[in-house]
Order: structure tokens, then C-alpha cells, then sequence
């Protein structure tokens, strides 16, 4: 009885073999893989990778499937589609790069940059076997191209017809943020406070308020009060005063851009009083909440109330002079924001009779005489005095009016041997220039180890509230050890040298990679 049951678990094996092996054609694969620090048994399929049908051979590391989803060889695959593949082994992640597109991933995160845009992709990449192996569909979609998988050969077939040069959607989920903030209470060397203040800029105003009816002037201005000399033009956006025998000369005029406190006041050293007179005006503006001219024996002075950062412009035209607020990105072709890290009562690292705070101040100052000297780069600063920013305030100045942000700090240790500088990048950040956070991080490192002599503490990537509040590119700067003697003395003496530095990076990287307007 046993042998007849034998016998026929025999015949309807032989039934269902042929079947068995045509539905599994492919030889399944034994591998050792290495990553996150352990070992892992991999027998499965072997995998296919083929660029418009021709298959990739002789890969370092064979495709492979973790969790369901396809990871391949970086730069093997991807330069094969004729993509330039970076990998920052610093802060350890991979960047691909196909015509205006270009994808960042950081090892280990499920989180990706798609043009600056963050994206979360169904599985991580991972350093396995000392190969950086990134997901296949996320990626080739993300560069523009079509991917086809066949799931009986085992094959999938970048399709490379549809090429695409401007930048494409990902059809991924894309990661969200909220206005909301969480207070962090981590306390480090660097950022020693969770002191939350008000944000210095403003909320836009939405609501589309009526203007007022337009009066002409012979100077084309609109809305002409007072004398006719003087007026709001409501429909653009400025005021205009008429330039009486040219009396006001625009190139004597002395502007204070007070950004801090939303308010952008330009003197004219000439007494306008036989024309005009003091006069308050309510733009009924996006832009400007109110706008005053002031007349004094000595000046006259036109002062407009901001509801955001503004820069200004002031043109001749008919006889008239005109005050036109305009958004610095709209008069300004690069601007840098730099942040001297602490002030006023958080004094940030202390020793050897120095202060953080006092140092770190010196040198954006130095930085910014620099660029303002030269003047084809504008340069915000979070702060020209001993005064607290919040962290909302640094990166709001930044996010609002910048094309990069520095973040300038001092290191320290209870290990007064300590020595060396070093930089920080967290999100690439690249506004559509190419220019991105470890780019800039790594030319800031380059300039100060140059002139500074320091040792070299590498680009590092950290989760500092500056870096992740920042949406443009950013670096936090770690110039030497304050802790340390002798590098403190040597700070305390090259605050110009590190204001060169900077100036010296910036302007490069902006010719390099100019902002895109």
C-alpha cells in the first residue's frame, strides 16, 4: 500500500516538473550581502537591468530585490544611461544627475531630493558590500525616463525615447511639512537655547484691498495730492516727488534698510519744504503697510512701513523721482545671509578669557564690509550687535530674501587639545543653480583650512536646527577650538582672515553657480 503511494506522488510530480520549471527559467542566485553592519543570507531570482533592451553585463554587484524593491549599482547603471553620479562619502549620500534633474539620496534614509523637493521612496538605499545600491524605479523615473519590468524574465528595461530635459514630476509620495514648529531641547556646543521668538518677517497680506482712484499729473504719476508736487501711485506701487529744477540728486540720496524691524527709510539731504510736505500715505499694499515723508530744515526723508523684507529702487523719469519697494531677488542678482552664531545672552562657548558670541560677531562683520566694498553680491546678516536671534529668525532671513546661508560658530572640548575646522550640511537644498548645502559646506572648508592653516575635520552632515529649518543651501562653519590655546589666540587674531575666507568662497561658488532669478 505504502509503495503504490510512493509511486503516485512519483507520477504527479513528473505531472506538474514541466510546468514548475517553465514559470521559473531564471537561476536563482546564493549571496553574502554586508550592510548595516551585519550579514545577510540573499537567495533569490537573479535580476536583469537593460537600457532600451541591451543588458547591463559585468556589474561589481548584481542587482538585487530587498523588501520588494529593485536596488542596482549607482554609478554602474546610471552613468550607463549617461547620468554624472557623485557620492559624497563624507555625509554619505549619492547624487544623480540627468540634464536639469537631479536626484540626492542619503544612505539608509527612505527620505530623497527630487530638484530640491523631498520625496519619500518605498525602500532605502544602503551601502551593501561596499557597493552604494539605490532604488532602480525611483530613480529612473525621478531622471524622466519610463521603466519596464518583466516579472517572468526577471528583466527591467529602462526605456530612454522619452528623454526629458526640463524637470519632472515624481509620481512618489512627496514628504510634507507644517508651519508648525517643534520646539527642540536638545542641548549642544553650538546651539545652546530653545528660545523661541517671533519671526521678524511678516506674513504676506492676501486680501485684495480696492485702490484708490488715480489722479494724472503731468509727470504720468497717479493719485498727485497735496501740491501736485507729490504723491502715492498706487497702481505701481510707489511714490514719486517732482524734481523741481533738479533738486534731488539720486545718487546722494542715503538709504537705512532696517530689515530687522520691517522698515526702509531713504534721506534726501536737500529741504523740499518749498514743494512738498509732511505727508502720511496708506499704500494699500502687498507690500507696505504705510509710507511717510517727512520735511525738515535739513532732509527730507521718505519712509516706508514693510509687511516683509524689501529692497528699493529710485529712478528719474519725466521730471519725477520715484520710490518703488521692489523684493531684493528683483533688484539684487546673489545674495548671501550670513549668521554669527549666539548674542546677546547666550554666549556660546567660553575660554581662555574668549567668548563665542564676541568672536563669531566679528567675523560677519568682517565678512560683510567685504562684500559690501565690493557690491556685486548683497549680504544680509542676522545680526550687526551683541542681540539674540531665534533660530526662526535666522533661517526665516535666510529662506526669505537668500541664495545660501552660513551659519559662523566656534568649537570646543573638554579635551584642550582639541584642534581643527570643520563644516556641516544636512539637505542639498539647490534652489534649479546646481549649487547645493555640501557644495557650499565643502568650499567654506576649502578656504578656511587655506588661509587659516587649520587641520582638516572634514565636511560632516549633522541635524542642526539652522541646517534643517534652511530651504536654500546652507553650511553651519566650526572654525577651530576655543577650548584650545592656542587655536583661540589664533582666532582672536584672523577674524579678518576668516571674513576674507568667507567673502573669497561665496563669491566663487556664485560665479560658478549663479542664482537662478
Amino acid at each position: 500500500m505504502r509503495s503504490k503511494r510512493i509511486i503516485a506522488f512519483i507520477v504527479c510530480l513528473a505531472l506538474i516538473m514541466p510546468n514548475m520549471v517553465f514559470a521559473s527559467n531564471n537561476k536563482y542566485i546564493t549571496l553574502n550581502l554586508r550592510y548595516d553592519y551585519q550579514d545577510h543570507y540573499y537567495n533569490a531570482e537573479e535580476v536583469f537591468v537593460e537600457i532600451d533592451g541591451k543588458r547591463l553585463t559585468d556589474l561589481p554587484m548584481p542587482p538585487i530585490i530587498l523588501n520588494g524593491y529593485s536596488l542596482v549599482p549607482a554609478r554602474e547603471v546610471f552613468e550607463g544611461l549617461g547620468a554624472k553620479v557623485v557620492w559624497q562619502k563624507e555625509v554619505e549620500q549619492v547624487y544623480v544627475t540627468y540634464g536639469s534633474n537631479k536626484v540626492m539620496i542619503p544612505i539608509g534614509s527612505s527620505k530623497a531630493y527630487v530638484n530640491g523637493e523631498a520625496h519619500t521612496m518605498q525602500t532605502v538605499a544602503r551601502i551593501i558590500n561596499n557597493k552604494t545600491m539605490i532604488p532602480l524605479r525611483f530613480v529612473s523615473t525621478a531622471l524622466g525616463f519610463d521603466i519596464n519590468w518583466d516579472k517572468d524574465t526577471r528583466i527591467a528595461n529602462i526605456i530612454t525615447d522619452k528623454k526629458v530635459t526640463e524637470k519632472t514630476t515624481v509620481t512618489t509620495t512627496k514628504a510634507t511639512t507644517t508651519t508648525t514648529k517643534a520646539t527642540t531641547t536638545t542641548t549642544t556646543t553650538i546651539e545652546t537655547t530653545t528660545e523661541k521668538t517671533t519671526a521678524a518677517v511678516t506674513e504676506k497680506k492676501t486680501e485684495t484691498t480696492t485702490k484708490k482712484a488715480a489722479n494724472t499729473s503731468s509727470g504720468g504719476a497717479s493719485s498727485a495730492v497735496a501740491k501736485g508736487n507729490f504723491g502715492y501711485d498706487y497702481d505701481n506701487d510707489r511714490l514719486f516727488i517732482k524734481n523741481t529744477s533738479g533738486a534731488i540728486n539720486i545718487s546722494n540720496i542715503i538709504h537705512y534698510d532696517d530689515y530687522y524691524d520691517l522698515n526702509y527709510t531713504c534721506e534726501i539731504p536737500v529741504n523740499l519744504s518749498s514743494i512738498i510736505n509732511t505727508e502720511t500715505f496708506d499704500p494699500q499694499s502687498e507690500k507696505i503697510s504705510k509710507c511717510t515723508v517727512t520735511v525738515t530744515p535739513q532732509k527730507t526723508s521718505v519712509s516706508f512701513d514693510e509687511n516683509m523684507i524689501l529692497a528699493m529702487n529710485i529712478t528719474q523719469e519725466n521730471g519725477y523721482v520715484y520710490f518703488s519697494p521692489v523684493f531684493p531677488k528683483e533688484k539684487y542678482d546673489k545674495i548671501i545671509v550670513l549668521d554669527a552664531g549666539h548674542g546677546g545672552g547666550d554666549p556660546g562657548a567660553q575660554a581662555n578669557g574668549l567668548v563665542e558670541k564676541d568672536l563669531t560677531l566679528k567675523m560677519l562683520l568682517s565678512a560683510k564690509k567685504k562684500f559690501d566694498h565690493d557690491g556685486k553680491i548683497k549680504c544680509y546678516v542676522s545680526r550687526a550687535t551683541d542681540v539674540y536671534p531665534s533660530f526662526d529668525d535666522r533661517t526665516d532671513l535666510a529662506n526669505e530674501v537668500g541664495d545660501a546661508f552660513i551659519s559662523i560658530h566656534i568649537n570646543s572640548a573638554t579635551n584642550t587639545t582639541a584642534t581643527g575646522t570643520e563644516t556641516y550640511s544636512l539637505y542639498p537644498n539647490d534652489q534649479g543653480n546646481g549649487l547645493t548645502s555640501y557644495i557650499l559646506a565643502e568650499e567654506m572648508l576649502d578656504q578656511l583650512l587655506e588661509k587659516l592653516g587649520t587641520v582638516n575635520r572634514k565636511v560632516k552632515s549633522e541635524n542642526w536646527i539652522v541646517l534643517r529649518q534652511s530651504v536654500v543651501p546652507a553650511t553651519l562653519i566650526e572654525i577651530g577650538f576655543i577650548s584650545n590655546s592656542g587655536e583661540a589666540a589664533m582666532m582672536n587674531n584672523n577674524t579678518d582672515t576668516v571674513g576674507q575666507a568667507i567673502y573669497d568662497g561665496v563669491t566663487k561658488l556664485f560665479n560658478e553657480y549663479p542664482p537662478v532669478r
